[in-house]
């Protein structure tokens, strides 16, 4: 069986004159050559005589522009630097003919308008989605690829001086590096919305992993995430727009930028004298004092969001919709953000611990919280700053307490126990503390961490 050559046409590295003028040579058994432009090749592979190639990997091919992450030749979807690639609604993976509202994977189907905010017509899937489930980069390549964030794509665009050419009859935007002199280029593909393709040869429009800022409580505000626009004249990713728009997108290689999990503010404990000896924290996680709010937080998670629901829940796959099997008991684990901030001998506490700090303190209510005295007569001061969940906190004050514990009736279960003393609103009582195992693993509760 005799070899054919096969070549894949694509961007092998930074397009830079230098690069232009080289060309590769194939010396052929017959005494004959064929030249190539090394630019358009990116591998080589031997088939046999007849077999078609099958389907090729994604370029991963990457330019070092000099920046914090190195950025793919091509769009996801391509082959070459050429090739406008695929068109992509925000948060989706797959390309589709028609790009409309009612076809977007994560439209809310019980969306109506005398009963929801504007923004509601959306899940919305958390501040950036870059390296998540929702990264069409990040599935479809692996490893450190994912889509870049707002902050990586301005990086990137003034870091590069830009003119608008053509290559091999394609019309796009050459960006050079101001710091090495390498190049990277973006095809003017335009976008699509619902079946019409628009300024093709126009307009690069590329997604960023960003989701334009969340303003708690603002009830005119829409769902929307920024995007990159690259054309002669305009060179940012300051605008934003609809995510069942279709957009192509470009990666980036390189670890997820660190989210800011919460850090501990005191490290103070006090022994209230309860039967199991644990000592509790003076403060809630996150909080700098007794009485202020701390971070709210998702179970297992080790950072704070501003509004909290399923679909923006690491541990949770939209796709299966299952959670991540933690088990029952995350106390001390990889995913106690109680160990993870203030190290070890500090933890969530269990159910059985918040069960004690129930039944074997004295608990007096004032207006803001609890002070819970303890059987040697020490206390510790909770506030009541409740919880948030998809329309982010309240900012009402006087709200209930829930503070999380390390544990859940099943490791698949939606819900985990909590100590609550709720209320229903202001001025009202509260109720007496009590156990609850419904809340949420994908909400945001107040933390208070326990010492061995």
């Amino acid at each position: 069986m005799t070899k054919q050559l096969l070549l894949a046409l694509a961007c092998a590295g930074a397009f830079t004159a230098a690069d232009a003028q080289k060309v590769m040579r194939i010396h052929l058994a017959d005494g004959s050559s064929e030249t190539r432009n090394i630019t358009d090749v990116v591998k080589i592979t031997f088939e046999g005589e007849g077999e078609e190639p099958g389907p090729q990997p994604p370029a991963t091919k990457m330019v070092d522009l000099g920046l914090s992450v190195q950025w793919a030749t091509y769009n996801i979807g391509a082959t070459a630097i050429d090739e406008p690639g695929n068109f992509y609604a925000y948060g989706e993976i797959e390309p589709k003919e028609e790009y409309t509202l009612e076809n977007y994977m994560w439209r809310n189907p019980d969306y109506n308008d005398w009963d929801c905010e504007l923004w509601e017509q959306y899940y919305r899937l958390g501040s950036t989605i870059t390296g998540s489930c929702y990264d069409v980069a990040h599935m479809k390549w692996g490893e450190q690829w994912r889509m870049p964030t707002r902050e990586e794509y301005n990086e990137m665009i003034n870091s590069c001086t830009w003119q608008k050419t053509g290559i091999n009859g394609v019309t796009g935007m050459l960006g050079t590096s101001k710091i090495n002199g390498n190049s990277i280029f973006f095809p003017c593909a335009g976008n699509m919305v619902d079946a019409e393709h628009t300024h093709d040869g126009l307009n690069a429009f590329l997604w960023t992993a960003t989701e334009v800022e969340f303003q708690p409580g603002a009830y005119t505000q829409e769902c929307r995430n920024y995007r990159a626009c690259l054309d002669a004249n305009y060179q940012m990713a300051d605008g934003y727009d609809y995510p069942e728009v279709g957009f192509n997108v470009r990666a980036v290689y390189g670890p997820v930028p660190d989210r800011g999990n919460v850090t501990a503010l005191s490290t103070d404990m006090v022994d209230l004298g309860l039967s199991s000896g644990v000592k509790w924290a003076t403060c809630n996680l996150g909080a700098s004092s007794p009485g202020s709010k701390g971070a709210f937080l998702c179970w297992g998670e080790m950072y704070e969001k501003p509004y909290t629901h399923v679909y923006n829940y690491t541990l949770w796959d939209p796709y299966t919709e299952t959670y991540t099997d933690t088990g029952t008991n995350i106390c001390g684990t990889e995913y106690d953000p109680a160990t993870a901030a203030l190290g070890d001998g500090w933890r969530l506490p269990t159910k059985d611990e918040i069960q004690e700090l129930i039944d074997e303190c004295t608990w007096d209510f004032t207006s803001s919280g609890a002070t819970v005295t303890g059987p040697n007569g020490n206390s510790i001061t909770i506030p009541a700053y409740g919880s948030i969940g998809y329309h982010g906190y309240s900012y009402r004050g006087n709200e209930s307490i829930y503070l999380r514990s390390g544990e859940s009736l099943a490791g698949d279960y939606s819900g985990s126990y909590a100590l609550s003393c709720s209320r229903v609103g202001y001025g009202a009582s509260f109720s007496a503390p009590t156990m609850i195992q419904w809340a949420s693993r994908a909400g945001g509760f107040q933390v208070r961490p326990v010492h061995d």
